[in-house]
């Protein structure tokens, strides 16, 4: 069992590796041929697009992975069939209001410029809403390698489409969005052939499972992913408002997602969310088969993610320069923070509360943390003046939101919130990997090498060399990560 699962989320995991990849390389192409004002509009299309995603897709795409364990397989096509059906009402709607509503929009953000760009860009709702929930799909079929298949091919096809062009022909931000519609459309029609594939050989049933029981499951879950985003968009919305386009690119690439800790993270919760569902269905004790589970799971992303974000923290500068280039030397700020946010960010807590029938619980935690951070960092911004400032605000009400749910968790597993944590690990982990990065920095300054990218590749090589050395004598169980990978039981 724990085999196969793994091998599911290496899958995954595998699929957002490349994904990632993608993403940085389109990044570096676009934040060196547009200057900082059209890469801003650029990631604020994106920011706008990704705001008003949460809304329209009513919570949606967790539907697949918590019903589909739930039903017979002979009715598994028809509730496929009927989710995307409401995608695609959901995607036409939001690609309207947003091709009407892309005045207003640049009005608020205070950037002309972005009504063009949102015009340009309102196709793509329409054509992405329908590929949502794929993962949820393909996971609780065990079919994740066609997901890593699909990530992958995408991602290059959407980089062929937005940067490429850019680099080549040097187009404007508008000829990215445009490459990024064509891709969109690709993306949409692969997307529907492989939903239905795992159960295209399935006699097909009327679903017993009505829109209303779908929506009183994902709407809840619908109103804390939407308060969510308000909660994670307000320092997007602050800095981009009262600092400029300048200030909101810097941001914008200090914000950049990890690499291996969303794909390691994502991956788990993809894989995770059907087993808690079939678990909470067949009413399991959650102390015996749960929570070992959420410990093994921990210890091991614990293992692979602490230490690249002790990476990332200690050579923030040098990440941000060989990315973007040395303008964006000033991003390391953001990107600092940002790392902060993924020590508590690795645990697994939404896939298990929302599968064990806790979204009701889930969204109103969400709701009061979403109307806590936008005063708070309003003042922050009145007191400060300090685009850093908000930044860390956020970090802080992420990290208390997050403790509240564990408290909660704790209850269910009937443990003291301590014991969710392998605090002996973490410490194993962290304190020495620390020591070791910053002797590597003292000594790569005192050598004056230039080039980032050569001082990256340096410190990167003895930091995998040492810690494996250190690794083996502190008896961090990697093997435990690896075998399942390997075994062909």
């Amino acid at each position: 069992m724990e085999t196969n699962n793994s091998r599911q989320a290496a899958w995954v995991a595998m699929g957002s590796l490349f994904s990632f990849g993608f993403s940085i390389v389109s990044s570096m192409i676009l934040s060196r041929y547009f200057d900082k004002a059209d890469y801003g509009t650029y990631k604020q299309v994106m920011y706008v697009y990704n705001t008003l995603l949460t809304v329209f897709t009513l919570g949606l795409p967790k539907a697949y992975s918590y019903f589909l364990p739930r039903v017979n397989p002979q009715e598994a096509k028809d509730l496929i069939n009927k989710i995307t059906r409401l995608f695609f009402l959901l995607g036409g709607v939001f690609s309207i209001l947003l091709f009407l509503g892309a005045s207003l929009i640049a009005q608020f953000l205070k950037n002309p410029d972005l009504e063009i760009a949102l015009r340009y860009f309102s196709l793509v709702p329409f054509l992405m809403l329908p590929t949502m929930g794929l993962e949820g799909i393909l996971s609780t079929y065990k079919k994740t390698k066609f997901l890593a298949g699909y990530t992958i091919t995408t991602r290059l096809f959407m980089l062929c489409c937005v940067a490429l062009p850019v680099m080549i022909f040097n187009l404007d931000y508008i000829g990215a969005i445009i490459g990024f519609v064509i891709a969109s459309i690709f993306s949409a029609f692969l997307a529907l052939y492989l939903k239905v594939y795992p159960v295209r050989n399935n006699i097909k049933n009327r679903t017993q499972t009505s829109y209303k029981e779908i929506f009183q499951f994902s709407l809840p879950l619908m109103y804390a992913s939407l308060w969510g985003v308000l909660m994670s968009s307000a320092d997007q919305f602050f800095i981009s408002r009262f600092f400029g386009l300048e200030v909101f690119a810097d941001f914008s690439s200090g914000s950049m997602e990890l690499p291996f800790v969303g794909m390691i993270v994502g991956a788990c919760s993809t894989v995770l969310s059907p087993i808690f569902s079939r678990m909470s269905h067949e009413k399991v004790n959650l102390y015996e088969q749960s929570y070992p589970l959420w410990k093994s799971v921990y210890q091991k992303t614990a293992l692979l993610i602490y230490p690249i974000v002790v990476y990332c923290w200690v050579f923030a500068d040098v990440i941000m320069v060989a990315l973007y280039g040395e303008k964006y030397e000033t991003s390391q700020t953001f990107f600092k923070i940002k790392v902060l946010t993924y020590i508590f960010s690795l645990i697994i807590f939404a896939p298990f509360l929302i599968n064990t029938g806790k979204v009701k619980f889930y969204a109103r935690v969400t709701v009061i943390f979403a109307i806590l951070v936008w005063p708070m960092e309003y003042v922050s911004l009145l007191l400060t003046n300090s685009p850093y400032s908000i930044s860390i605000v956020s970090l802080l009400l992420h990290v208390a939101r997050i403790f509240v749910f564990l408290i909660v968790i704790a209850k269910m597993f009937q443990v003291k919130l301590y014991e969710l944590f392998p605090l002996s690990l973490i410490g194993k982990i962290i304190i020495p990997s620390f020591v070791i990065l910053y002797a590597e920095r003292i000594l790569l300054n005192y050598c004056h090498i230039e080039s980032p990218f050569l001082v990256l590749s340096i410190s990167l090589i003895v930091y995998v060399i040492v810690y494996c050395v250190y690794s083996v004598i502190a008896k961090l169980d990697y093997l435990s990560i690896v075998k399942p990978l390997i075994s062909r039981e």
